[in-house]
């Protein structure tokens, strides 16, 4: 009875969050896009991208792990075990984000690559927001362990676009010309001002504490566990992110700009992917400590919810994704083609990405570990052969390819996994 109250009110929550989110985030980038120069967006989505793999990297799985580590410590109130979890990430995340903003500085310095301090600063000024995007992270990931979504999601997927957009809105009021320096101090004092709120809530709520906090019994194990989370997770961004950076490459500047347009079009498909799978990660992690075959229902009703929420919104976007397109302006409509196959991409890999949690939270992380590596290679290499020639179309063709094979190897590696399980049981039972 308490799942099913749990579930029907995290569906409202899935439904507010995904398609919501989704209309105040393309108004942000549509606001972003019409006030920054094509090419300016573009570095705009390339830094986006940077900071959001680096805000992953500095955490090492801290975020992943949270559901599984903290679900008993959760149900019983224990906040100083929570704040012990909580402070150990989060001090390895600033440390690990200090290092990657003075690497961002010295490659910029040092002319690494294509760009430099001057030419390129939003690279170098994003760094800024590693650690606060890190620390939203975690405290989100224990929000939703908790089984308080709305104050889990909603601040990120709502508010931060919201708040952004207003901020565009009165910078281009305000300022004769509005710089990317501008847009992304605005956005780390708003993430500054989320992250503070979620850190509120939880401390009002009992759930974590850092006075006398019960330190992390048997750290290594403990990062042993999440690094490969990490990893997985890592792979999966870089996959997402890797055509941006190889068009920057590859393309004419003002393609960035328009692959950018059809990515943020299609993106609505991995939000509510990643919106599912948080309504059920809390019931999944608490489901495993009885074991997986009780854990099995768990699975398979949020893999129901991911196929209809995928089919219906992949519909959609097929019928108005041109429309969408021209919202930002008549050239992005040359990224259509682009955005039918990042959508069919999408498509493949959401109705897998349940599958790919079970198996890291069943101590299978290695494989999906493996699958991420081959299917980041094959992106590469697809767009490496396709970006020339076909420009963002072969890059959202490499795409689609490359989560077409990580989709296959994903569910080759569950049913593996799975006639092993029952085979080991029958030789038991005999």
């Amino acid at each position: 009875m308490q799942q099913d109250k749990y579930l029907k009110k995290g569906a409202l929550t899935l439904s507010v969050s995904v398609i919501i989110g989704f209309l105040v985030d393309y108004a942000f980038n549509l606001s972003l896009s019409r006030t920054l120069t094509t090419h300016e967006y573009g570095d705009y989505k390339v830094a986006y991208a940077y900071a959001t793999i680096c805000g992953v990297l500095v955490l090492l799985g801290g975020d992943r792990v949270a559901p599984k580590v903290l679900a008993r410590p959760l149900a019983s109130k224990s906040a100083r075990e929570v704040g012990g979890f909580v402070a150990f990430f989060s001090k390895i995340a600033f440390a690990l984000s200090l290092a990657v903003f003075l690497f961002t500085y010295l490659s910029g310095y040092l002319h690494v690559g294509s760009w430099s301090v001057n030419d390129h600063h939003a690279l170098l000024w994003i760094s800024a927001a590693i650690p606060l995007i890190a620390l939203g992270a975690i405290l989100s990931r224990v929000l939703q362990s908790a089984k308080m979504l709305v104050h889990a999601n909603l601040p990120w997927r709502i508010v931060l676009p919201l708040a952004k957009t207003v901020v565009i809105l009165i910078l281009a009021a305000v300022l004769e010309q509005v710089h990317l320096w501008h847009i992304i101090g605005a956005g780390i004092v708003i993430l500054a001002m989320i992250t503070s709120w979620q850190l509120k809530v939880l401390q009002n709520n009992d759930l974590l504490t850092f006075s006398y906090i019960t330190p992390v019994s048997n750290q290594p194990q403990l990062l042993a566990t999440s690094i490969p989370m990490m990893l997985a997770m890592l792979v999966t961004i870089a996959i997402s992110q890797l055509d941006l950076y190889m068009l920057e490459l590859l393309a004419l500047e003002h393609e960035v700009g328009h692959y950018a347009g059809a990515a943020t079009t299609a993106h609505m498909i991995p939000v509510a992917q990643v919106s599912v799978i948080a309504l059920f990660v809390p019931l999944l992690g608490q489901a495993l400590e009885k074991g997986e075959e009780h854990a099995e229902h768990i699975l398979w009703q949020g893999q129901k919810i991911m196929l209809a929420t995928v089919l219906v919104l992949s519909c959609g976007l097929f019928m108005s994704g041109s429309h969408l397109l021209q919202l930002f302006g008549e050239d992005f409509f040359s990224a259509n083609d682009a955005l039918h196959y990042l959508i069919l991409g999408s498509c493949f890999w959401a109705v897998t990405a349940f599958i790919s949690t079970w198996l890291q939270y069943t101590g299978k992380g290695k494989y999906v570990v493996i699958i991420g590596i081959l299917t980041l290679c094959t992106d590469g290499l697809l767009n490496w052969l396709l970006i020339p020639t076909y420009g963002i179309t072969g890059a959202a063709i490499s795409t689609c390819v490359a989560l077409f094979l990580a989709s296959l190897l994903t569910w080759a590696a569950f049913l593996s996994t799975k006639k092993h399980a029952l085979k080991s049981h029958s030789i038991r039972s005999g």
